[in-house]
């Protein structure tokens, strides 16, 4: 018996659907529709979903779906253990502070990370996104009569796809790149370790000079806040954006590193197109495809069908089953009094089990907390009391302004020098600068001239890379202060 799924990509610019009937034989593209959007109006989506409903046979399919990206919010966080069902109740608190909404507007899904580097505890991905936009889409899809089984954040899916037919622990970078829009997944040893999504407008040359700084910025912030050192091995690219083949050589030069682009029918052998005729636009049709292989393969990605917005059973099927108990219903009232004794002890002894396991979790949590009298708001208060003892306070231990450090980093870089600098990261007690020189010899007389400087207590190369084409040396020093 054959089955069909319907990936929809709901992007900021334009909707694609791809409709894959799959049976014992196999799976193909039966069907699938690529409409740009107005961004300017908000009626233009509801218009999309109308002509690809009446366009392509949808009945019956098994929908999972995608809205922007950018509508959500993504965070790392460190939790000392990683049961979902201890995260799901920590985590509004521990991200109250960091997001642009209250925690109880926002949907929340999560993914728990092997340990990254020497970390002790576990790291978890969170994405949140606000429950009106969740709603929104939910409700124009429901309009169309398409009801996601799966509703997910663009790429994510395709990210997940990369992963599992590459089958290595290879660090790389998976970039969906849209007109103005680059979503951006960081996979290191083979899990997805990080998610940004940023504005750009890539184009030949100055656009993917631009491009390319804003990722090294991405990865160089990232590494600074994770104290983790990698090397990345391959750049994977899909998206609208890259029609012109030339952007993406073209970002491979700038960065210096492998580069490729995403073809999953090829990349998986797990699909085929169902007649030659059927034009096949990889990279506008890639994300919509990922989301079918998620009801294919088995895919995990976030989903924010949660809450109020879980997938409703539909029990109209069962509507003569449900005459049968109503009928059966009325001899159940005849024993509803001599039950209700024993359902209230029951649920007097499940209201002592949930306290039991708050307690269990706050104790396990803070086990230096010997009198706990309300463990819900004694939570909330050393959440609070720990973000303030961790938050960064945007000066340096020796209360060094940032303007001073600039200075003293212009005046005692050697001007002769060819000296190119990338980035320049001031942190609590030291200051990470990367940029790339005419030669090794160069590196040295930046380190020699930063050692004059009365701020800096030591300076130190942590690394020099010689780029593959051209005589340039790339590297980053690090500075004390």
């Amino acid at each position: 018996m054959s089955r069909k799924i319907l990936g929809l990509d709901i992007r900021s610019d334009a909707v694609s659907a791809v409709l894959v009937r799959g049976g014992i034989k196999g799976n193909w593209i039966e069907d699938h529709r690529h409409f740009p959007l107005n961004a300017d109006d908000a009626g233009s989506l509801p218009e999309v979903l109308t002509t690809i409903v009446s366009e392509m046979d949808v009945s019956a399919a098994t929908c999972v779906a995608a809205f922007p990206a950018e509508d959500a919010s993504y965070r790392n966080i460190e939790a000392p253990f990683k049961e979902k069902r201890k995260l799901r109740q920590i985590l509004p608190f521990e991200l109250e502070s960091s997001l642009p909404y209250p925690p109880e507007d926002v949907i929340i899904d999560f993914s728990v990370l092997d340990h990254l580097g020497d970390a002790q505890e576990e790291t978890v991905l969170t994405a949140a996104a606000p429950k009106e936009k969740v709603g929104h889409y939910l409700h124009v899809l429901k309009s169309n009569g398409i009801e996601p089984e799966v509703l997910t954040t663009g790429g994510f899916s395709q990210a997940l796809a990369l992963r599992h037919y590459a089958n290595d622990e290879k660090n790389r970078i998976f970039i969906a790149v849209e007109p103005g829009r680059a979503n951006l997944f960081l996979m290191l040893s083979g899990q997805i370790s990080l998610v940004r999504s940023f504005r750009t407008k890539i184009a030949p040359g100055e656009g993917v000079q631009a491009f390319c700084t804003r990722i090294q910025q991405t990865l160089s912030g990232f590494q600074k806040k994770t104290g983790l050192e990698f090397d990345i091995a391959e750049v994977v690219l899909a998206g609208s954006a890259l029609i012109d083949a030339g952007i993406a050589r073209e970002i491979g030069e700038t960065l210096d590193i492998d580069t490729s682009t995403l073809d999953l029918i090829d990349m998986s052998g797990l699909v085929s197109i169902e007649t030659q005729s059927m034009q096949w636009d990889v990279s506008r049709m890639d994300g919509s495809l990922a989301l079918a292989m998620v009801e294919i393969v088995g895919f995990n990605p976030l989903n924010f069908r949660q809450g109020k917005y879980a997938v409703e059973k539909q029990w109209v099927e069962y509507k003569g089953d449900i005459v049968k108990t109503g009928i059966l219903a009325l001899l159940v009232l005849v024993i509803v009094f001599s039950s209700y004794a024993a359902e209230y002890f029951s649920m007097k002894n499940r209201v002592v089990r949930i306290e039991s396991e708050i307690q269990q979790i706050f104790t396990s949590t803070f086990p230096e907390v010997k009198r706990i009298v309300d463990p819900l708001q004694q939570m909330r208060v050393k959440l609070k009391d720990a973000k303030k003892s961790d938050s960064f306070s945007g000066e340096t231990s020796r209360s060094v302004l940032t303007i001073d450090i600039l200075n003293d980093i212009s005046r005692y870089i050697p001007g002769q020098r060819d000296v190119e600098l990338v980035s320049i990261i001031i942190g609590s007690d030291n200051v990470l600068i990367s940029g790339n020189t005419g030669g090794f010899d160069a590196v040295d007389a930046v380190k020699n001239g930063l050692e004059r400087a009365a701020v800096f207590k030591s300076v130190a190369i942590t690394s020099t890379n010689k780029y593959r084409t051209g005589n340039r040396v790339r590297f980053k020093i690090k500075a004390v202060i």
